[in-house]
């Protein structure tokens, strides 16, 4: 029986109900079921909103009554704002660019999406920018503003996105909604066995992980310190208004080059993690949320190392159980075979300081991130503090 006094209601459970979208779309039906749809039109298209500790969906109906094959596509896309926490986390909110964080949201939302979309900011398109699949949202924002400050970055005149970015007056306190969307899906998907359903080309467990992590109590600009670690060439840059050695009466028209000192590509860093017994399982938790963020910015790999090296991996998103606990010494992780056979262009270490160090420099940058307030006499390498 159809629901007369919600009848936007009664489509969009109607919707999520037919069985092909359940067979292909399992997690987002669950998702959009637990929204709250409501007739716009002062919305292009469709948006999504948080009010009173619920998310509601902005519909443009007569938009879909003349366009009806991007719906599907659309509500996806929408789904896809929600699971990347682009409505409710602030770390998409308080920064420099806006402008750059919208697209870079448009281009995440666009992902995945096989079906027909009204908008044509696709990942694509951007390609040539740097831009690569699987990147999160945050990484390609940082991209973004780095061709921006380069003076590199060339965005298409105009930019249609599929969906209107509102923003809550009021946003929820932490991503507590958004969890309960995800958990609430995962509990209607029942056990699938083998099968692994994702939602924006991920399972729900890592979002859900991602979710709950909490961001760095201290804040770093490693923006910043990643420059000193960034191998600087002198590059040319064609540029009309200074004249042509070989054409100088033709200003205008044929450019001249300038030569300018530019980053040339992302360092290659050894992360070291002091996991002496004097290192206290608070600070790895920041330590782990440092290392979220400076993971949006460069490739690294991690060495867990006490008084001896233990294991070197690929950051997984979070730090666990950690190997060591013993004594300190920050020597071993400088060893020229073990720099060497981990192509480290640079060394950033996090410690407590308590520890010998190497007497001379390693032929490479280094960054000591100290979590101590203790002092750290080592002569050379720059030191930042966390506490």
């Amino acid at each position: 029986m159809s629901d007369t006094r919600d009848p936007l209601g009664q489509w969009l459970r109607d919707f999520v109900a037919e069985p092909r979208f359940l067979a292909r779309y399992p997690l987002y039906a669950g998702v959009l079921a637990r929204l709250r749809p409501v007739a716009d039109l002062s919305t292009d298209i469709m948006a999504v909103s948080f009010h009173d500790g619920r998310f509601y969906l902005h519909v443009n109906t007569d938009y879909f009554q003349r366009n009806p094959r991007y719906l599907l596509g659309v509500l996806l896309h929408e789904v896809h704002h929600l699971v990347l926490g682009h409505l409710t986390h602030p770390k998409f909110r308080d920064v420099a660019h806006p402008d750059l964080m919208e697209l870079a949201m448009e281009i995440s939302a666009n992902e995945y999406i096989e079906e027909a979309l009204p908008g044509g900011i696709l990942l694509k398109d951007f390609e040539r920018m740097g831009l690569r699949p699987h990147q999160s949202t945050m990484q390609r924002y940082e991209r973004l503003v780095a061709l921006r400050q380069e003076s590199q970055l060339k965005l298409p005149a105009q930019l249609r996105f599929v969906d209107e970015h509102r923003r809550s007056a009021e946003p929820p306190a932490s991503q507590a909604p958004v969890q309960q969307l995800l958990e609430g899906a995962l509990q209607d998907l029942g056990d699938t066995g083998d099968q692994k359903p994702r939602i924006a080309g991920k399972t729900p467990e890592f979002l859900l992980q991602q979710l709950a992590l909490a961001p760095p109590r201290q804040p770093v600009d490693w923006r910043t310190a990643l420059r000193m670690f960034s191998a600087q060439a002198r590059a040319p840059r064609h540029s009309y208004a200074r004249p042509s050695r070989r054409f100088p009466a033709r200003l205008g028209e044929v450019p001249g080059r300038l030569y300018t000192s530019r980053l040339i590509e992302q360092p290659r860093l050894l992360v070291a993690l002091d996991t002496s017994a004097s290192v206290e399982t608070p600070m790895l938790e920041e330590i782990g949320a440092q290392l979220r963020e400076l993971a949006h910015l460069t490739r690294f790999v991690v060495a867990e190392c006490d008084a001896q090296v233990h294991r070197v991996y690929r950051f997984p998103g979070r730090l666990d159980a950690v190997m060591g606990r013993g004594g300190t010494d920050l020597r071993p992780i400088f060893e020229p075979t073990f720099l060497k056979q981990h192509q480290a262009q640079g060394v950033v270490y996090f410690t407590d300081g308590l520890g010998p160090f190497p007497e001379r420099p390693p032929p490479m940058p280094v960054l000591w991130v100290l979590s101590g307030r203790d002092p750290f006499p080592c002569p050379w390498g720059q030191q930042v503090r966390l506490a």
